[in-house]
């Protein structure tokens, strides 16, 4: 079958209750992962379509059943339906929102391009065939003593534990900075998102070190990434008056032109008068 629509082809918008097959596939992945525990997945194509293949997590729904499928659910609950093109699952969608689930969304696109989608984040996170990073005779004593405490797996230093949270991401939200270095270095996975959909670098503007922002920026994190808001890293400093911040990752090339799910900018979030001058100048 010839998939014509692109995975990015949309926006997510919470308001309107769709998702881009990329935001879809990333919920998928941080659920399989248990960071984002629970997670309702809905298959609204025919009988025949489903049982020939299937998200795994998806279960099939139809005009008949959606009543008791929704009356099952807690409705703290995100939902996330598909169908063949994006058509039919937006109104399935704007149903579980009519019931007041407060986070549906209808993938754009349909199946074929999720599939597409998870395919790609899948070969991405593994690099094909990478093992998980693990502590080793060469981990210095303070890194091994920091996954005790905080109960990370030794063996698979890309695990999540409380709230989704890498061991990179609890050492940039410590303000850890040597530790990052070792984990960087022990080559974890630097674009895992915890259960809010937050990045290590949303975590270490948390803290509002710059040495930690700017080194996770020199090994490669997604600057832009949103979490499960629509919010970057830059909206949040905005928000929350850390005009320094918002100096630096502008400086490093965060986009302020980006909107959240709400369909407002880090010029729109603006919370003091420096951070406005900023992003307006930026803008």
């Amino acid at each position: 079958m010839t998939v014509h629509a692109s995975p990015r082809a949309e926006l997510t918008s919470r308001q309107d209750h769709r998702i881009s097959a990329v935001d879809a596939a990333d919920m998928l992945l941080r659920h399989r992962d248990g960071v984002l525990p629970a997670l309702a997945v809905f298959d609204v194509r025919d009988e025949r379509s489903f049982a020939a293949a299937h998200i795994p997590e998806a279960t099939r729904l139809t005009e008949a059943d959606f009543a008791l499928r929704a009356r099952g659910l807690a409705r703290t609950t995100p939902v996330l339906v598909y169908c063949y093109h994006g058509n039919a699952s937006r109104t399935y969608a704007q149903w579980f929102a009519d019931f007041r689930f407060p986070e549906v969304y209808s993938v754009d696109g349909g199946y074929e391009v999720l599939v597409t989608a998870l395919d790609t984040a899948l070969a991405t996170r593994s690099g094909g065939h990478r093992c998980p990073p693990a502590a080793d005779d060469a981990s210095s004593p303070q890194l091994i003593a920091f996954l005790v405490e905080y109960g990370f797996d030794l063996d698979d230093l890309d695990a999540p534990r409380k709230h989704g949270l890498t061991p990179l991401m609890r050492a940039a939200l410590g303000g850890q900075a040597a530790l990052i270095a070792e984990l960087l270095a022990h080559g974890v996975d630097i674009s895992r998102r915890n259960m809010d959909g937050n990045n290590a670098l949303w975590l270490a503007c948390y803290n509002g070190s710059h040495e930690l922002i700017e080194r996770l920026i020199a090994a490669g994190v997604n600057i832009d990434q949103q979490n499960g808001n629509g919010a970057s890293a830059l909206m949040y400093v905005s928000s929350n008056s850390k005009p320094d911040l918002v100096k630096l990752l502008l400086e490093n090339g965060a986009n302020p032109k980006l909107k959240n799910f709400d369909d407002f900018s880090a010029l729109d979030l603006a919370a003091s008068l420096d951070c406005l001058k900023l992003l307006r100048k930026a803008a």
